[in-house]
């Protein structure tokens, strides 16, 4: 907790109970927000059963671009947002799987998120590589608007203007 002005990009978690965690349900006394104006962009996260990203007592926080796989979540959790987190921008990221499981009522703004069954247009998910098949649906491909906080992919590949959902801009 108390967090500030982190990124946290180009990863690759696999069967990990909680992929990557932006806060937690635990609040010592005095600390109200946990992460502020931190970035969660460009990750590949297969199986995270808890929670693939989580986004727990955040200010101006923003999870974009980042593919996650778990079609059979036990508790659909692929992006889950928990308590307070005021200016909060969810952004296109691609989930195979469950649609984001929103418990705040916080006011997020959500742009150009997919979520659905992907596995087949996705290179390798059972080993972690979730880069886009050359084969993938007009759905994905050039179906997102670059965002200032998220120009190269997770290859460090520049994204176009039309550019792809999820952490891998194909070519």
């Amino acid at each position: 907790h108390e967090s500030e002005d982190c990124v946290v990009e180009r990863n690759l978690v696999i069967d990990c109970d909680s992929g990557i965690c932006l806060g937690n349900s635990y609040r010592p006394e005095g600390v109200a927000v946990h992460a502020i104006r931190c970035v969660v962009r460009n990750n590949f996260v297969v199986r995270a059963p808890e929670n693939g990203i989580l986004a727990d007592s955040t200010r101006d926080c923003a999870i974009v671009h980042n593919t996650i796989h778990d079609p059979a979540s036990r508790l659909g959790r692929l992006i889950r947002l928990v308590h307070d987190n005021d200016g909060l921008l969810v952004a296109n990221n691609l989930l195979d799987g469950p649609d984001i499981r929103v418990e705040s009522a916080s006011q997020v703004r959500f742009v150009g998120n997919v979520a659905g069954g992907f596995t087949d247009r996705l290179a390798d998910p059972r080993r972690g590589d979730l880069h886009l098949r050359p084969g993938a649906a007009q759905a994905l491909r050039g179906a997102a608007k670059r965002l200032d906080i998220a120009p190269e992919d997770i290859d460090r590949l520049p994204r176009a203007a039309a550019c792809d959902v999820g952490a891998d801009e194909s070519r």
